[in-house]
């Protein structure tokens, strides 16, 4: 990927709704009208997130199959699908959890795929950016949540 102020743009403001969900309940605000608890918000919107950035290694993997680290198909489908079975059948505080562990897991990839020179070194320290601010916001809440 060559550096683009735009996809930067976006990355970024991709993480903004977790800090908004992380710190508005610390100011009393706890739920946005009809749609819900920011926490409840927070855990449909990193289900999204997850799911794209697992997407986006998928077609790493299809333009670059041999130098890929591993199978991006199949490891993908298992981050996407863990997640979405925590939100399905698990309380709260483990889905976001299991989220947390879900970006770690995607930032580790993101590395193997830096390291195999799929990714470029300016991707992957705005991924590892990104994961930071997302990691923490999900850490309050979970800490909010216990």
């Amino acid at each position: 990927m060559q550096e683009n102020k735009l996809y930067t743009l976006l990355t970024y403001a991709g993480a903004v709704p977790f800090v908004l969900c992380a710190l508005l309940p610390f100011a009393g605000i706890d739920e946005w009208q009809n749609v819900g608890s920011f926490e409840y918000i927070a855990r449909l919107y990193g289900l999204a997130i997850v799911s794209f950035v697992a997407g986006s290694h998928w077609g790493t993997y299809l333009y670059n199959r041999e130098a890929s680290p591993a199978n991006l198909f199949l490891t993908s489908n298992a981050v996407v699908l863990a997640a979405w079975f925590a939100f399905l059948f698990t309380i709260p505080v483990l889905t976001q959890f299991v989220l947390l562990l879900a970006f770690l897991y995607l930032l580790f990839v993101d590395y193997n795929l830096h390291k195999a020179g799929l990714i470029t070194p300016y991707y992957f320290r705005m991924r590892f950016t990104v994961t930071l601010i997302v990691g923490v916001s999900i850490a309050v809440m979970i800490f909010h949540l216990a």
